[in-house]
């Protein structure tokens, strides 16, 4: 059991050039006494060899995104604004547009540029209620160009996203896809 939870575990990271047969070794010597390294040289070792990966990751997600806006810019109806933030329209809107002290409720689907989908209000089956100034700043500039009613697609630069810190499913330096529809300002009270 214990071989099969560190098997999915080592799966579930994607970590490049595992080997199985020195995984085994390592922990036989180990449970042997007869390791050549002490777990804290160990861990240093692994601390650089993420450390590593994750900058490659970075670089490679940041050429990728950049690729890609370069080639987006240029389709039909997409508009680039000063900050490198793209968007379309699908919808424009009619209603109120927000400012950055108010609340929105919002309908969204978020895509990495493969196509994979990490979050979507519409499969919750609810809106999304929050504050402008708490999420990424791509969002906060699209949702200020847009009107009740309103649906865009933004196309968000890993800058006005996460950056090379990344979130749990999305990656560092990854370029970010949001179809967002909003339904609602909901202004905040001053004294919030």
């Amino acid at each position: 059991m214990i071989g099969i939870s560190v098997g999915y575990t080592l799966k579930m990271q994607e970590i490049p050039g595992i080997n199985a047969d020195l995984i085994v070794k390592g922990i036989r010597e180990v449970l042997e006494n007869d390791s050549a390294l002490s777990v804290q040289e160990a861990n240093m070792f692994l601390t650089m060899y993420f450390n590593e990966l994750r900058e490659k990751q970075a670089n490679e997600n940041l050429k990728k995104g950049n690729d890609f806006l370069a080639e987006n810019r240029n389709k039909p109806g997409v508009i680039e604004t000063e900050s490198g933030l793209q968007y379309k329209v699908i919808t424009e809107g009619t209603g109120k547009t927000p400012t950055e002290n108010d609340r929105v409720k919002c309908h969204y689907r978020g895509k990495l540029l493969n196509g994979e989908q990490f979050d979507s209000s519409y499969d919750r089956g609810e809106p999304a209620q929050f504050a402008l100034r708490g999420v990424i700043r791509g969002w906060t500039e699209g949702l200020l160009l847009m009107k009740e009613g309103g649906k865009y697609e933004l196309y968000v630069p890993s800058a006005l996203a996460y950056g090379p810190r990344g979130q749990q499913t999305i990656g560092p330096n990854e370029t970010l896809i949001f179809e967002i529809e909003l339904l609602e300002v909901i202004p905040v009270p001053q004294n919030e």
